[in-house]
C-alpha cells in the first residue's frame, strides 16, 4: 500500500503511536506554564457519527485541542490509523479535499467497522468545502465516523455547515461549538491550584450545578459555594487583575507569566491574524483603524453607527456597520442591542453597546490605533480606574454571553443578541445588561467595579424593576458581598467563577 506522503507527514502516529507525544502542540502544552484543559473538549461526544464544527478567533487553541484529542484517544486504546488529521491550508477546491479524505478512508483506515475520526483543521480555506463533506456523506463514507471540522471565521463555516441539512448526524449538545479564550473561571483553575481544587469540590463544573447557583442569586440567596470560594478573595482579586491584562488566551498568559510582560511580537502576531481575516473580505486597513479608534472612545456609551462615523473619512455609516460585522464575525467585539421592555425584545433601531471580547484583543487594537508600545500602552490603561471598570464591563458582557448559552433550552438556535441587552429608561439612568434567558422573567445586572456601593449605584436597577416586573437584580462590585433587599451584590470575579 503506498501512503501519499502529505497524509503521512501530517499523521505519523499511523506508524509510531508514540510520535503525537512529539507533535509540536502537544509538546508546548506539555511545556507550557497554562495546561488549559478546555471544559470544551469534554462536549463531544466521540462515539456518534456526528459532523461537529469548530469555530473560534485564530490562535485560541482550537489546532492544540484537536491534537490533544488524538492524544487522548490514543491512549484510550483507539488504533492509531482510525485517526486522520489534516490541514486544509493549501487545498483549494472542494474535489482535492474529497479525494484526500476519500485516499485515507479507502487505503489507511484498517477497517469500515472500526470508529473512525477525520479531524480536518482550517476546513474554511477551501472554497464550498460543504460538497466534499456532503458527497462522502452521500456515498455512505462517513458510517461510523466522527468529523470534526475547524474555522476561523463565524459566517464561512456556519453558513458552509447550514447546507448540510439531515447529514451531520444527531447528538443531545449542539453540533456547533465555539472556542473563545479561557472564562475566567477556566483561567483561575488553570493558575492556581486552590482555585481548582475548590471549584471541583463544590461540583462547579457541573452545568446544572452552575445553574442552580445563578438561580439561588437570583433569589438573592448566596450559596454555600460562593461563600466557601470567598475565602480565596486575595488569590481571586490578583488573578482578575491579572486577566484585565492578559485576557484568557492560552499564548498571551504564558508568554506574561515567563516574562513579566508580554512582547510586542506576541501583540503582533494578534493584529496580524485581525488583519489577515479581514483582507480575505476587501476590508481596508485604514478603515479599520479609525473604526477601531471610535469603538475605543465610546466604548461603555450607547453608540449608532453614524455617531462611530464622525471624525472619520469614511462616506457611509454603511460601511462602519459591514466593519463591526466583521469584526464580529472574527470574535473580536461583540455588541448589545437596547432592551425594548414595553416590547419584551431587542430594540434595533436604537444605539448600540460594543465591547471588545477579550481584554487582550482591546489591548492590541488600542496599542495599534495609538502607535504606542503595546505593553506599557496596556498597563498605562490600567491605571485608570474608569478605564479598569470599562474593562471589567466588556468581560462581563462577554461571560454573560456564555451564561445565555449554557441557560438556553435552543442551543441550536442560540441568538446572544436576543439573550444579552442592555436598558436605558427615560431619566437617562442605566442598566449595563439586562439578560433574557428561558427564565421566566428578566434580570437585570450592573458592573460598579469599586469598593463600596452605595444607594445611588442601584437606582438603575431598581428603575428598572419597577418597569419591568423583575423580582431582583445582580450588581457586580469589587469586594462587597451581601443582599440589600431584592438585589444582590457580589464581586465581579465570584460571580464569573460560576460562569
Amino acid at each position: 500500500m503506498s501512503i501519499p506522503i502529505g497524509l503521512m507527514d501530517q499523521n505519523p502516529w499511523w506508524v509510531k503511536p508514540e510520535a503525537i507525544l512529539r507533535d509540536k502542540y502537544v509538546m508546548a502544552l506539555a511545556t507550557s506554564k497554562v495546561r488549559w484543559d478546555p471544559r470544551l473538549k469534554y462536549e463531544f461526544d466521540l462515539d456518534a457519527d456526528a459532523i461537529y464544527t469548530l469555530r473560534g478567533p485564530r490562535q485560541v487553541g482550537k489546532t492544540t485541542l484537536l491534537k490533544d484529542m488524538i492524544k487522548h484517544l490514543i491512549k484510550h486504546g483507539v488504533s492509531p490509523r482510525n485517526i486522520f488529521y489534516y490541514s486544509c491550508d493549501l487545498l483549494d477546491n472542494p474535489r482535492t479535499l474529497a479525494d484526500t479524505i476519500s485516499s485515507y478512508l479507502t487505503s489507511i483506515r484498517p477497517s469500515e467497522r472500526q470508529r473512525s475520526y477525520l479531524l480536518l483543521d482550517e476546513i474554511s480555506s477551501v472554497k464550498d468545502w460543504q460538497k466534499a463533506v456532503k458527497h462522502l456523506a452521500d456515498t455512505g463514507k462517513l458510517t461510523l465516523t466522527t468529523v470534526i471540522l475547524t474555522g476561523s471565521h463565524t459566517l464561512d463555516i456556519k453558513q458552509a455547515s447550514e447546507r448540510l441539512p439531515g447529514r451531520r448526524g444527531l447528538v443531545k449538545d449542539t453540533l456547533d461549538k465555539i472556542m473563545l479564550p479561557m472564562k475566567f473561571s477556566e483561567y483561575a483553575e488553570t493558575l492556581n491550584k486552590d482555585v481548582k481544587n475548590s471549584i471541583l469540590e463544590q461540583g462547579i463544573r457541573s452545568s446544572d450545578k452552575r445553574k442552580q447557583l445563578f438561580s439561588s442569586l437570583l433569589r438573592n440567596d448566596i450559596p454555600e459555594e460562593i461563600k466557601e470560594l470567598s475565602f480565596l478573595s486575595k488569590e481571586l482579586k490578583l488573578l482578575f487583575d491579572n486577566y484585565l491584562l492578559t485576557g484568557g488566551t492560552p499564548r498571551v498568559i504564558h508568554e506574561y507569566l515567563k516574562r513579566n510582560e508580554v512582547s510586542e511580537s506576541v501583540y503582533k502576531t494578534y493584529l496580524d491574524v485581525v488583519f489577515g481575516d479581514l483582507s480575505r473580505w476587501g476590508k481596508r486597513e485604514s478603515y479599520l483603524r479609525q473604526i477601531i479608534r471610535r469603538v475605543l472612545e465610546t466604548m461603555g456609551t450607547p453608540v449608532g453607527w453614524n455617531t462611530l462615523k464622525k471624525e472619520t473619512d469614511i462616506a457611509s455609516h454603511n460601511t462602519v456597520a459591514e466593519y463591526a460585522d466583521a469584526l464580529t464575525d472574527i470574535f473580536v467585539l461583540l455588541y448589545l442591542y437596547c432592551y425594548d421592555v414595553s416590547h419584551q425584545c431587542p430594540a434595533y433601531q436604537k444605539e448600540k453597546k460594543i465591547h471588545f471580547k477579550d481584554p487582550f484583543f482591546l489591548h492590541a487594537m488600542k496599542a495599534w490605533t495609538t502607535g504606542k508600545n503595546p505593553f506599557e500602552s496596556t498597563l498605562d490603561f490600567l491605571e485608570d480606574p474608569e478605564n479598569v471598570g470599562i474593562l471589567a464591563e466588556g468581560i462581563v458582557a462577554d461571560h454573560l454571553v456564555r451564561l445565555a448559552f449554557l441557560l438556553s433550552e435552543q442551543k441550536q438556535l442560540f441568538s446572544y443578541e436576543e439573550s444579552v441587552l442592555y436598558w436605558k429608561g427615560k431619566k437617562d439612568r442605566e442598566v449595563d445588561f439586562v439578560l433574557r434567558t428561558s427564565l421566566p422573567e428578566c434580570t437585570p445586572i450592573e458592573v460598579k467595579y469599586q469598593s463600596a456601593i452605595n444607594s445611588k449605584d442601584t437606582f438603575g436597577v431598581i428603575d428598572f424593576m419597577k418597569i419591568s416586573g423583575a423580582s431582583g437584580a445582580i450588581i457586580l462590585s469589587k469586594e462587597t458581598l451581601e443582599v440589600r433587599r431584592n438585589i444582590t451584590i457580589l464581586p465581579i470575579w465570584l460571580f464569573l467563577l460560576i460562569i
